[in-house]
């Protein structure tokens, strides 16, 4: 009953968040590009723990509390072909900036324990709306507690996400068009918790799946 259960819950963020999805967007340009392969290609298929959608349940929950009362939520962005969400807009003094936000249940109160896909997603949606700096958002879902990151960068800084992430876009285009993912180059660290990893009820997973010693 678990999977059946968990298997429709997960339904409507399948048709919502995967399949209706149009063109590449923020986190198929951050995270690992075999993932935005698989999504696109149907080549594979993902699997989602109960773990996994707890998590999703409980960061869709905090993201329409917290929202709520910002400016603009799920504000759509697109440059050069590439569709850019971003979580949401804070309005300060009439210039809008970007909010990016994030559940976890680790404690982050320093700096350098943000981790830096999480920073890259806001750093492009900076870069995206062209101003100088966006907040990270970090929520804790055990303690509740809010913390809130302000990230500043130069033009030029901006001009060096966005181009980057215009050549991963490229790079996915080139490896989709010639049905050929080992063009890609995996991000190990992600392995651990990818929707697309091996497992007894999917073995037929991402077939590079190498995920790192802790």
């Amino acid at each position: 009953m678990v999977e059946k259960f968990t298997n429709l819950i997960m339904r409507d963020f399948y048709e919502t968040s995967i399949k209706s999805r149009k063109g590449f967007h923020r986190s198929d340009l951050i995270s690992c590009p075999l993932k935005c392969y698989w999504r696109i290609t149907g080549e594979k298929s993902q699997h989602f723990t109960s773990r996994d959608v707890g998590t999703l349940v409980l960061g869709t929950l905090a993201h329409i509390a917290l929202h709520r009362n910002f400016k603009a939520q799920e504000k759509e962005f697109k440059v050069g072909g590439i569709y850019i969400t971003v979580d949401a807009i804070y309005d300060e003094d009439g210039v809008e900036y970007p909010v990016e936000t994030k559940t976890t249940r680790r404690k982050i109160f320093q700096k350098e324990k943000i981790p830096q896909e999480w920073i890259e997603q806001l750093c492009l949606a900076i870069a995206v709306m062209d101003v100088p700096k966006g907040y990270l958002m970090i929520v804790n879902i055990i303690n509740f507690a809010i913390t809130v990151w302000e990230i500043s960068l130069t033009k030029a800084e901006r001009e060096m996400f966005l181009q980057t992430a215009i050549w991963q876009a490229l790079a996915l285009i080139d490896a989709i068009k010639k049905k050929n993912p080992k063009l890609l180059t995996p991000k190990y660290k992600e392995c651990k918790w990818c929707p697309y990893r091996p497992t007894r009820r999917n073995p037929n997973g991402c077939p590079f799946y190498k995920p790192l010693k802790d």
